[in-house]
């Protein structure tokens, strides 16, 4: 189920303290908020989507804004999963339009879970929060047709990071709420600049001081142990629609909802007792990585778009968020610039790939091999010393890391 916009509009919800219930409480409260906004859309002025993982999340008119924004809408064009739906997994087929607006709401979720949690005195100004917010909504407005896989195809000369910043700066040439125009406008456009940074994980980009306030680059982009709202989300949507893992294997929530702001203010503090959940995250990224993300025959798919792309569409590897044409620049439009190669059709037809032991020739043009390998989640894992952890020490369970790669291997005749 795609996410859809439910055709009212909500009132400005409030966000109250839930620190006295338990985590079941406080899903079941939610639960019973989000019925009462349902039920009371026709008096509403925020937007309001259906997300199959969040349910309903509500969106204030500046995010509206941005979302209906022709580079955003973009994004409903675009696959989260690249070929993987074309090659095996038809379910497979959400899009990163779908994801931003969930890792939005994740990050809300986040924010509200260290104001929780956290005996900081430093409140977080709200234009710090609309940072946040807006960079989680837009960390993949730079992605190329098929995600992933297009930079595969460009050969590392293109970074959906680095080019979703040109994007950014469009839209925020041509805002219009007074919200947006504080973030650009407001002490040198400071705001823009922070999401632009927090977009790539990089605070070194900002020419002022966090003060205390640090801690915000670990939510969107943590380049410092890999825990984000970013993955959060994506595993959770990913899994959800492949059913691969399972709920058990998927328990991992705790590591955003316990985390705390650090005595400091410059990073994000885990609890201890949830250590062991870290791994399980990174087990589960890896689960998908080898059972979906690199199946041999998705893999073949991006070798054969890169070698039809290169062979008749070299032009579209030029293309940039900066680019005229970038808002329609999409899965869609890529297939059908190279149509006319004979072997295009095997990307909408999965059956007329047969394995086969190997290649007969090099210059096979017919045939396709893939070599890869997924390093194990205990590599993933960043050694101990990378996480900020709290709380009672002897609640740290151990764990054992898989450290072994699994190879990814297979070749396929196109008949």
């Amino acid at each position: 189920m795609l996410s859809s916009l439910i055709c009212a509009r909500n009132g400005v919800g409030q966000d109250s303290e839930l620190s006295t219930l338990t985590i079941q409480q406080q899903h079941q409260q939610l639960k019973l908020r989000e019925k009462q906004r349902i039920s009371n859309v026709a008096a509403t002025h925020n937007m309001l989507i259906e997300d199959e993982v969040h349910g309903v999340i509500e969106l204030p008119s500046f995010i509206e804004e941005l979302v209906n924004h022709k580079l955003f809408q973009r994004l409903k064009s675009i696959k989260q999963l690249g070929l993987l739906s074309l090659a095996e997994r038809p379910n497979g087929d959400h899009t990163r339009y779908e994801h931003c607006i969930g890792t939005y709401k994740s990050a809300q979720v986040q924010l509200n879970a260290l104001r929780r949690n956290s005996n900081y005195e430093l409140d977080l100004p709200v234009w710090c929060r609309h940072a946040v917010e807006i960079a989680a909504l837009l960390h993949d407005i730079g992605h190329g047709p098929f995600s992933h896989n297009w930079e595969s195809v460009c050969g590392g000369s293109f970074d959906h990071e680095h080019n979703g910043l040109m994007c950014v700066d469009i839209m925020f040439k041509e805002v219009k709420s007074k919200e947006l125009l504080a973030l650009r406008n407001d002490n040198n456009g400071r705001g823009l600049q922070l999401i632009k940074a927090l977009i790539v994980g990089e605070s070194e980009r900002l020419s002022f001081p966090m003060m205390g306030h640090g801690y915000i680059f670990d939510i969107v982009h943590n380049s410092r142990c890999g825990l984000d709202v970013d993955k959060w989300d994506y595993l959770r949507r990913d899994n959800l629609r492949l059913q691969i893992l399972t709920e058990e294997q998927m328990q991992f929530d705790e590591i955003f909802q316990n985390a705390r702001i650090s005595s400091d203010g410059q990073r994000i503090e885990y609890r201890y007792e949830d250590y062991h959940l870290i791994y399980k995250l990174f087990e589960a990224r890896w689960g998908l990585h080898v059972a979906a993300y690199r199946l041999p025959k998705s893999l073949a798919f991006d070798v054969l778009l890169k070698k039809i792309v290169h062979r008749n569409q070299k032009k579209l590897l030029e293309i940039r968020g900066g680019s005229s044409g970038w808002d329609s620049f999409h899965d869609n439009e890529v297939l059908q610039q190279i149509a006319s190669d004979p072997q295009a059709i095997y990307l909408s037809a999965p059956e007329r790939w047969h394995k086969t032991q190997s290649c007969d020739h090099d210059d096979d043009d017919d045939c396709i091999c893939v070599k890869s390998e997924k390093p194990g989640p205990g590599v993933d894992m960043k050694p101990d010393e990378f996480y900020a952890l709290y709380g009672d020490k002897t609640k740290k369970r151990s764990i054992i890391r898989q450290m072994t790669s699994t190879p990814i291997r297979a070749c396929y005749k196109l008949q």
